[in-house]
């Protein structure tokens, strides 16, 4: 057998278990360094290790599934470039969902497509001008029951039959679900197959109507 052959043979189930296999394998090893803006305007560096990773990502996870999201539905993130839009990209995939990507640029017609088009029960959105984009054609998306602030605004009321809260609520709903259901994730990630939906991806040419 070639080693091309084996390794194909032997591949991990999903991108999942190959974030959870490097996790277990170099806890304390950085994952990821991200700018943090301070109050004079001025950006400073913060770290995340595998570990700090696994456990953000788990909890959002497990936040998503206790909003009674099932498997291979599509959760859409709408955000530019930061270390949030990783945690929960892996955060959908942990719990056996599929990310849906929204450029930030896109406007409220298009996003709306987008969540349609895809079925998104769940949407991660950057700040309140994200959110506004999803509230303004809510009456097209019946499926979408939640949306899920990165950064918190200061009104995120009167949206009729969405839901709305931060990351940090959901991450503090993931905790709790864990409190009960301490092998949530890991479940999840266990059945998940290879040929399960992990992402829709939306390019520049699959967008138009």
């Amino acid at each position: 057998m070639s080693s091309a052959q084996y390794l194909l043979e032997n591949r991990p189930h999903s991108v999942a278990h190959l974030f959870l296999s490097r996790v277990e394998a170099t806890p304390e090893r950085e994952a990821y360094r991200f700018p943090v803006a301070r109050e004079d305007g001025s950006e400073e560096w913060h770290s995340l290790t595998w570990a700090q990773t696994a456990r953000r990502v788990k909890a959002i996870a497990a936040g998503l599934l206790a909003l009674g999201l099932r498997t291979e539905e599509r959760v859409a993130i709408s955000s530019s470039t930061r270390v949030e839009w990783i945690l929960a990209d892996l955060g959908v995939m942990c719990a056996g969902a599929a990310a849906t990507a929204v450029y930030p640029s896109t406007n409220g017609e298009e996003t709306a497509y987008i969540l349609a088009d895809s079925d998104s029960r769940a949407i991660f959105v950057e700040n309140a001008g994200q959110l506004a984009k999803v509230a303004a054609h809510q009456d097209a998306l019946p499926g979408l029951r939640y949306a899920i602030l990165f950064d918190p605004a200061p009104e995120t009321a009167g949206f009729d039959g969405l839901d709305v809260l931060t990351l940090a609520e959901l991450e503090r709903r993931g905790d709790a679900y864990l409190a009960q259901h301490p092998d949530a994730v890991e479940s999840a990630v266990g059945d998940i197959a290879p040929e399960q939906l992990a992402t829709l991806i939306y390019t520049s040419g699959t967008t138009g109507r």
